[in-house]
């Protein structure tokens, strides 16, 4: 089992998985000019078994040093189990057809696990979604009172931008964007209103751009430290299964033993030599 799993974690095995996932993602975009082509299809169910293989001898691994349910708490793991999974699903209705199409897309996103920086990248991208939500509760606070306060001010002036809640947001997203947001300040040039204009979209651009932003960004680079140190901790490939703590207890077991006898036998061979000494005087 541990020649497996070396042979499973290995370079070799990784570098040819690596240039399946390459090839398959060239296939398919040879696919979409050359639909009917035979040997493409052929060419994708061969990649397909190999990840097939992949994902069944990964399985025997994880089943054979004790890591089963570590296997399955990995996200990377369940979405290979999903896209290899759905590409088995009939195809005689049109929606599963396009859904195995899509799944045969996403196989291409397995390079990103076959790649540790992309890896640590998703990875980051995803915890930073999970730990926004506070950034992301304050951020619909603050568009949901300029919504509205551009309602108020603009909605008779500049109905189309500010007419409704919807277009406010549209408007205000617009602007965030930095879309041609000057033309929405200029359009208020030479009426009374126009301070108004000024001040709304300066303050916004500052509070969303400036601010809001700067805050996202914050939390991306936080949640990049720590699974940077995660993933380090990863590269390691320290086993911490229950298999392979009860053979490091046992080995330990083993070595104090050899040292007791040792030191029985140290002390054996010493008594002895005491007692031929004394026998000489």
């Amino acid at each position: 089992m541990q020649s497996l799993r070396a042979f499973v974690d290995g370079k070799w095995f990784g570098t040819i998985v690596l240039l399946v996932i390459i090839a398959n993602g060239v296939l398919v975009g040879w696919q979409t000019y050359d639909k009917a082509n035979a040997t493409i299809a052929l060419l994708l169910n061969v990649c397909l078994w190999v990840f097939v293989v992949e994902l069944v001898l990964k399985l025997v691994v994880a089943a054979g040093t004790g890591t089963l349910g570590k296997f399955f708490k990995d996200g990377w793991n369940i979405f290979d189990i999903v896209v290899v999974v759905g590409s088995f699903l009939p195809t005689a209705d049109p929606t599963m057809t396009a859904v195995v199409r899509v799944i045969r897309v996403l196989r291409v996103f397995r390079l990103v696990r076959s790649i540790p920086e992309l890896r640590v990248i998703v990875t980051v991208l995803v915890r930073s979604v999970v730990s926004m939500k506070y950034i992301t509760l304050l951020a619909g606070i603050i568009l949901f009172i300029y919504g509205v306060i551009g309602v108020k001010l603009f909605g008779e002036f500049m109905p189309k931008e500010y007419g409704s809640l919807h277009e406010s947001f549209f408007t205000l997203f617009r602007v965030l964007t930095g879309d041609n947001w000057s033309d929405l300040r200029y359009a208020a040039e030479g009426q009374s209103w126009q301070w108004k204009n000024t001040f709304y979209h300066v303050s916004w651009i500052i509070v969303s751009t400036f601010l809001l932003i700067n805050l996202i960004v914050g939390a991306v680079l936080n949640n990049y430290q720590e699974v940077q140190e995660a993933e380090h901790a990863r590269s390691t490939n320290l086993d911490t299964s229950e298999h392979r703590l009860r053979q490091l207890v046992d080995e330990l077991d083993t070595i104090l033993k050899q040292r007791a006898r040792e030191g029985k036998g140290e002390m054996g061979a010493g008594t002895g030599n005491g007692e031929r000494g004394t026998g000489d005087r």
